[in-house]
């Protein structure tokens, strides 16, 4: 698995109520992956894919957050929700705040949830 099919299972179980938008944009840099909107507001959400987590517990995830991107939500969190989710195969962590910290496998593992939580919780985000 790769982050676009990452991003598109996660997409799949989105009620189709919930306007969903995969964001490409080649001329502003640091925008984030995707655009939701609902009765309760707008969501951002960076995404980003691990293909292995490490082998030791205090290793810190390779996510690959550019500083442009932590720039980006932290002024936009100002006036709308934004949130990074990292996946790693069939899970993924939430992160709603705190963008540029680093996170360790152990903390990856006390934390993530599977790829349908991530759709619910969106869903809850807009709708809840």
């Amino acid at each position: 698995m790769n982050e676009h099919s990452f991003v598109k299972s996660i997409h799949r179980k989105i009620p189709a109520v919930v306007h969903k938008w995969k964001i490409h944009d080649t001329y502003a840099g640091g925008v984030p992956d995707a655009f939701y909107s609902g009765p309760n507001g707008v969501l951002f959400i960076e995404y980003k894919y691990i293909k292995n987590l490490p082998k030791r517990n205090t290793t810190t995830l390779k996510h690959t957050l550019s500083k442009l991107q932590i720039q980006w939500l932290n002024k936009v969190s100002e006036g709308a929700k934004v949130a990074v989710v990292i996946g790693v195969e069939d899970t993924a962590i939430i992160i709603t705040s705190a963008f540029g910290e680093e996170i360790t496998k152990q903390q990856y593992l006390e934390k993530c949830v599977d790829r349908h939580a991530v759709s619910k919780w969106i869903y809850s985000e807009l709708y809840g």
